[in-house]
């Protein structure tokens, strides 16, 4: 069970690499775009559209790969002082709750890309540029925090690791004495 949380985790940190992708791509387009209108007064039709779609999609893509490494935004002034066994009843009830509301995004959003691939629906603007991709990739994103979510449940179920809090030793031994050469080859 475990192994296949490190896969599933491993997967969502894959797509986050997607997402680094998509940032340089629209990065790119902007910066070609403004080049040309401020030289040549030349615009490139459809690069605020897609980057707006490309943005959407980076931002659902990424989100998995946030649960997986316990980053989520999280204010813990109370929480932290809950006694262990209330902390728990918590934990469990915040993960039901998640699981619940993502649950209906990802119905919702796969209902909606569905239904823009069957309409061809196309984005208002200069350039007419199909909506079901980056809705595609939102579900897909949505769908992959689920399953991350559900892991999360399962590794707290079977070894205790809280899915919403870090664990502040661990990460400390793993990034304390690497250099940064050490901390670059441990991308690869």
């Amino acid at each position: 069970m475990l192994a296949l949380a490190a896969r599933v985790a491993s997967a969502s940190r894959a797509m986050a690499r997607v997402t680094g992708i998509l940032i340089i791509l629209i990065m790119v387009a902007v910066v070609i775009d403004a080049v040309l209108r401020g030289i040549l007064g030349i615009a490139i039709w459809g690069v605020l559209e897609v980057g707006v779609l490309l943005l959407l999609a980076l931002i659902y893509l990424g989100l998995p790969a946030t649960q997986a490494n316990r980053e989520n935004f999280r204010v813990s002034i109370f929480a932290d002082h809950f006694p262990t066994w209330f902390d728990r009843v918590n934990t469990w009830l915040l993960l039901a709750v998640q699981l619940a509301v993502l649950a209906i995004l990802c119905w919702t959003s796969w209902r909606s890309a569905i239904y823009s691939f069957n309409r061809d629906e196309v984005s208002f603007g200069m350039v007419q540029i199909p909506l079901w991709p980056s809705r595609g990739m939102v579900s897909v994103g949505l769908s992959l925090l689920i399953i991350q979510s559900i892991t999360a449940a399962l590794e707290y179920a079977l070894t205790g690791r809280h899915p919403y809090k870090v664990d502040i030793e661990t990460e400390l031994k793993g990034e304390i004495g690497k250099s940064d050469s050490d901390l670059v080859g441990d991308r690869k």
